[in-house]
């Protein structure tokens, strides 16, 4: 149980690091908050099936504009997808190289501290990309908006291939 509680903390850090370092508004510990909100409710669910996500991604919208206080659009459930996005794609190769050498927790302090890593290597780079990406968003230049289509369909797939081969 100890075990489970240090991983949850590293995604509540994870997810309002990612948020704060790309929309460079609110306070920290608002985002700390938010997440530590957001995951004690999820617990109560079972974290195992695709509805959390949607649950997740809802939580988080409604979390940044009444707990954050921040304004908000669609464009910000892009940045959400983005995030989860980029953890999936960090904690996969991970795990599936490690998870016949170390439990499942364990694994997931690793990539825990692999995400750091990257997103301090990122900190900079997150809100240049968040208000560049916002600008063509607004002028649907790039078509922006079929990017955030495909990031939700890619996400979707490969939640569900993780979670398929998790229980494999």
């Amino acid at each position: 149980m100890v075990m489970h509680i240090i991983v949850l903390i590293f995604e509540i850090l994870y997810y309002s690091m990612f948020m704060k370092f790309t929309k460079k508004e609110g306070k920290f510990w608002k985002y700390l908050l938010l997440f530590t909100l957001i995951t004690i409710i999820l617990f109560i669910f079972n974290t195992n099936n695709l509805y959390v996500y949607l649950i997740f991604i809802l939580l988080a919208l409604y979390g940044l504009k009444y707990i954050v206080n921040v304004k908000i659009s669609l464009y910000d459930m892009f940045v959400i997808f983005t995030m989860l996005i980029l953890k999936l794609i960090i904690e996969t190769p991970i795990y599936f190289i490690l998870y016949k050498y170390v439990n499942i927790y364990i694994n997931g302090i690793i990539t825990g501290l692999i995400k750091f890593l990257i997103l301090f290597l990122l900190k900079d780079k997150l809100n240049i990309v968040y208000t560049n990406l916002k600008k063509k968003w607004d002028n649907n230049n790039f078509y922006i908006r079929y990017i955030f289509s495909i990031f939700m369909f890619l996400y979707c797939i490969f939640s569900c291939l993780f979670i398929i081969f998790y229980y494999l």
